[in-house]
């Protein structure tokens, strides 16, 4: 099943709006959290103030179509796809996509190559964007985006309970003690 290049202009167009909506916007049921919690919070507080730059930036964002975050990090694309679907007719789709959308500031320019040190302003190179396709027997494609920041990769801790130096024991207190201890 190759792509035609009609099929390949809608696909492209396809792909860079999923790109400007998965940059710009967040689940309603996410934005609907922030504001609750907002209305929650004490007035005057730094919380407070807090969560209003939030949720102006979060309204900005949308308004504009820009990236909610400085880091639109790692462009990731799950392809859920039938069996002889072309694969590099989408690979190409997609490189276009990206170059597009970061040229029209959907993406940050955020791509480095690693040898040298270069940044082309495409956010394309080997491994970018990345996409795994799975095949099914059903005729349609599906595509989901992960725009996935280096932020979500460099925080955390690991734990092996019993934990003397905390007195965490191997139960629910225990677990609470290693989860705040990794927090703070």
């Amino acid at each position: 099943m190759v792509l035609a290049l009609d099929a390949m202009n809608v696909l492209q167009d396809s792909l860079s709006e999923l790109i400007r909506r998965t940059s710009a916007e967040i689940p309603d049921d996410v934005h609907k959290a922030i504001v609750d919690s907002l209305e929650q919070e004490k007035k005057g507080t730094i919380a407070e103030s807090a969560m209003k730059i939030i949720e102006q930036n979060i309204a900005l964002a949308k308004n504009k179509s820009q990236p909610i975050c400085q880091d639109t990090g790692s462009i990731i694309f799950y392809v859920n796809c039938p069996t002889g679907f072309d694969h590099l007719g989408f690979e190409q789709a997609a490189q276009e996509a990206v170059k597009a959308a970061t040229k029209k500031g959907f993406l940050r320019q955020n791509s480095v190559d690693s040898i040298t040190g270069k940044n082309d302003g495409t956010n394309l190179g080997p491994g970018s964007p990345t996409i795994h396709f799975h095949q099914h027997r059903a005729p349609e494609v599906s595509v989901r985006l992960v725009l996935k920041g280096g932020g979500c990769e460099n925080v955390g801790a690991q734990y092996s309970l019993p934990n003397e130096k905390l007195k965490a024991d191997r139960d629910l207190d225990g677990c609470r003690k290693v989860i705040l201890d990794a927090v703070l």
